[in-house]
């Protein structure tokens, strides 16, 4: 921890706190100190017996050499060192509360919490805003947590009101938010050659919609490089695309396109919609850039990585005898039939409401409406001014808000596979069948219910956020309502009131981010933690109710 915070001190200010002369030394014992406690060194010890692991020995030896290198000069070793054992050192905890803690599903939540704290320490620095546009507080903490929840809803111009130190910071909580902290430090974890526990297994695998927990390191590394891969293929397209000049018309270096490319591909994929642009993507309507490397890095971010898994499963790798192609799985045919039908109908309507706006072509028109009717889908950009959106273009976005991207994806809303059950169960209703039924498979009863619960969670969360707003805040409540969907459902979109948002409204809207990412089941779960398991040992006598 203290390497990170001298590495703060000698970043984070104008001018160093400390003299340059004490931030390098203390950078260096901080960072053995991490190591010493961590159990990788056993610093009484002189022989053999002093390095008890491989990230001991690598570790200190790293220690001695950026020791000599900051000595002559040369300190990008030492800084590189502190922020190693900063990660060391938070993977290490990370292991030992998912091992300790009486109640694990409480680590959820908990990394959020911790990452927009830090984060918000973080865009406090002077470094991180312009000398004569200091953030405050509140504005710090929305920032980081609409960063961390994945959201892009901002308080201030995140182009021309953070500097690039600020700009980064944003970036990074996109990546870790988007990600999520225990996979993240898990992934690291066995990069470093360590092994996860029962009970950690048994934690990511709920924090990840109970994916098998045997499968979960596996899993793990396919998410990491998936997203590794995903990103820099669409940062190399937006780097071949973009223009070589912005908004205004000042031309770019090329290392603004390149900063450019990789911010926004990381803010597609982990469905962010933050953008260094200043006006999102209305100056590149006309661009290829967005069609061609933002909306396909939205698409793969939204569909999360069970199905991604199973895709490159089918499609990449041949098993079985004569090479044969494993099925893809009902999750993921019910995933791509949904997601398919709600980007054409949400093109055709956002095409349709749009129709009574004069002034743009109608090539315009149809690429305009395909573009918002996938970032809707929580990612959260905008290829058309929002103020010029039609009554119905504003309520289909809520709608398609409200779904939002798959399980197990980056995106948020109440999912794809939920509408998708929730309408089979109406049809299996209508067909007066007993079991709901889809591609030749009948779901179970209580998959009906958990999806109708978590509709139901998000529908409470944006009707209590909706209406604490109208309560707080002078905006019509269209708008306001558009802002608690928008939060709740971490997309981003906002009809232009965020700025607008008073102290109260603003921390309305921060917990409504909160509990979209986290998913208000999650929270509560983690709260009452378990002892319902004695609930299936007995049952009541049945009775009926009237429906009407």
């Amino acid at each position: 921890m203290g390497g990170g915070v001298a590495v703060a001190l000698e970043h984070g200010f104008d001018r160093p706190v400390l003299p340059a002369i004490l931030l390098g030394p203390l950078a260096l014992i901080a960072t053995w100190l991490a190591l010493a406690l961590g159990g990788d060194i056993a610093w009484r010890s002189v022989g053999r017996d002093r390095w008890r692991s491989t990230t001991g020995l690598i570790g200190e030896g790293l220690v001695v050499v950026a020791g000599v290198l900051d000595l002559l000069g040369v300190g990008p070793l030492m800084e590189l060192c502190a922020v190693a054992a900063l990660v060391h050192f938070a993977i290490r905890l990370n292991g030992l509360l998912a091992r300790t803690m009486a109640n694990p599903s409480l680590l959820f939540p908990a990394s959020f919490g911790v990452l927009i704290a830090v984060a918000t320490l973080l865009l406090k620095l002077p470094a991180a805003t312009p000398p004569d546009r200091p953030i405050s507080w509140l504005d710090a903490l929305f920032t980081s947590t609409s960063a961390v929840c994945v959201t892009g809803l901002a308080v201030r111009d995140t182009a021309g009101e953070f500097t690039f130190f600020g700009q980064a910071v944003i970036l990074g909580a996109i990546q870790l938010g988007g990600l999520g902290v225990m996979i993240f430090g898990s992934t690291l974890a066995l990069l470093f050659g360590a092994r996860l526990s029962h009970k950690e297994h048994v934690t990511l695998s709920n924090a990840l919609d109970e994916y098998p927990a045997h499968r979960i390191s596996r899993f793990v590394w396919f998410i990491v490089l998936t997203t590794v891969a995903m990103e820099m293929i669409a940062a190399l397209v937006l780097l071949a695309m973009w223009p070589g000049t912005d908004a205004a018309g000042v031309r770019l270096s090329f290392l603004d396109r390149l900063w450019h490319a990789v911010f926004h591909s990381v803010s597609a994929f982990c469905n962010a919609g933050f953008d260094v642009t200043g006006q999102s993507m209305v100056a590149l309507r006309s661009h290829p850039a967005p069609y061609l490397g933002i909306v396909p890095a939205i698409v793969m971010g939204g569909l999360g990585f069970v199905v991604l898994e199973d895709l490159f499963r089918r499609f990449v790798r041949r098993r079985g005898r004569g090479g044969a192609r494993p099925r893809l799985s009902t999750h993921t045919k019910l995933v791509l039939v949904t997601t398919a039908a709600l980007l054409a109908i949400g093109t055709a309507v956002l095409f349709v409401a749009q129709l009574r706006t004069p002034g743009t072509p109608l090539g315009q028109r149809v690429l305009d409406a395909a573009f918002m009717s996938v970032s809707a889908r929580t990612a959260g950009f905008n290829s058309v001014p929002m103020d010029s959106l039609a009554p119905g273009s504003e309520f289909m976005l809520m709608v398609l808000m409200a779904v939002g991207g798959s399980p197990g994806s980056t995106a948020g809303g109440m999912k794809t596979v939920v509408l998708a059950v929730l309408v089979l169960a109406v049809v299996s209703t209508v067909r007066r069948r007993e079991e709901v039924e889809v591609f030749g498979r009948s779901l179970p009863e209580s998959l009906v219910k958990k999806a109708a619960t978590v509709a139901f969670g998000l529908v409470a969360v944006v009707s209590g956020a909706a209406l604490a707003l109208d309560l707080t805040e002078s905006a019509p409540f269209d708008a306001l309502l558009f802002e608690a969907v928008s939060a709740a459902t971490t997309t981003g979109l906002s009809l232009g009131i965020t700025a607008d948002l008073s102290p109260v409204g603003r921390l309305i809207i921060i917990c409504t981010m909160f509990l979209g990412r986290v998913g208000p089941l999650a929270v509560l779960a983690s709260l009452i933690g378990g002892g319902g398991a004695a609930a299936g040992t007995y049952r009541l006598p049945r009775d009926n109710v009237s429906l009407g």
